[in-house]
């Protein structure tokens, strides 16, 4: 049996990562302000969307079918927090799914959560 993911428990991974660095200063918006969604995509275990004109401006969701253990919830939290961070900095390339900016942040978040860089992306 894996991890049940409720919205819940998605949001608590994206509150524990935001204590932690790098996240701690992005100055991320707090989990209220973001809408957790458990996904059922067999192909992306994760996205980040960015919603215009809602109360929660922003969308996390997480794919039960892919993730079914807290480590690999908070490295796939840690991905699209990267994505939300570049977004509201407006530092996204477009046309592009990680520029040279995301690949530096994503050195730091393992090198600091002790994960693979390589299978991160």
């Amino acid at each position: 049996m894996g991890l049940p993911l409720t919205p819940g428990l998605i949001a608590g991974a994206y509150e524990f990562l935001k204590l932690t660095p790098p996240f701690r200063g992005w100055r991320l918006p707090p989990a209220s302000e973001v809408q957790f969604v458990v996904s059922r995509h067999r192909s992306h275990v994760a996205y980040h969307r960015g919603l215009r004109r809602k109360i929660r401006s922003h969308e996390i969701g997480i794919s039960e079918v892919c993730v079914g253990h807290t480590d690999t919830l908070l490295r796939a939290m840690a991905h699209e927090m990267i994505h939300q961070y570049q977004q509201r900095a407006r530092t996204e390339t477009p046309h592009t799914e990680h520029n040279a900016e995301f690949l530096k942040l994503a050195r730091r978040v393992c090198r600091y959560h002790g994960w693979d860089e390589k299978e991160f992306l």
